[in-house]
């Protein structure tokens, strides 16, 4: 696990600078990139010397980081092959639809060793791990491949935690 240091009234990150001084970002990406401690303490330590009387809780937080997080599994179709979903023009870019997997496996599928997947704009997106995705790949594509033939691309989009 890492950690970033958030700073709570100024809704900043705590990141190194070229010169290997202490800076700040508003960019949560940013900080990640660059500004990642290896354990809680080290953290701490850091936030309590950046500005001293700062108090954990009150004026910053460290947050955990998991550099393996999870994917929403996102799948980008020509508009006019898209399923009819609900509010499916919100997701809608560049004439193509951007949906997700969803997993709509029965108890009953699920006994009889089928999974089944299904598309939607969000409700019960499926969220995978890198390597959950990659053992999961070549039945996904399969679903893909029936429904819309070679006209998809899939794009895993991590969630922030």
């Amino acid at each position: 696990m890492s950690y970033i240091i958030k700073l709570i009234s100024e809704n900043c990150y705590i990141i190194p600078d070229d010169e290997g001084w202490l800076t700040t970002t508003e960019s949560r990406e940013e900080a990640i990139d660059i500004g990642l401690f290896d354990d809680f303490e080290s953290a701490d330590e850091t936030a309590q010397s950046f500005s001293g009387g700062m108090t954990r809780g009150a004026d910053y937080q460290i947050e955990s980081i998991s550099l393996d997080p999870f994917h929403v599994v996102q799948i980008t179709i020509p508009l006019e092959i898209a399923p009819k979903l609900k509010d499916i023009d919100k997701f809608i870019v560049n004439d193509k639809a951007q949906v997700f997997l969803t997993n709509t496996t029965t108890a009953n599928d699920a006994m009889d060793g089928f999974t089944r997947y299904g598309l939607s704009t969000g409700k019960n997106a499926v969220l995978y791990k890198a390597t959950q995705y990659e053992v999961r790949k070549d039945g996904i594509s399969e679903y893909l491949d029936q429904r819309f033939g070679n006209q998809w691309e899939v794009k895993l989009v991590p969630v922030r935690t």
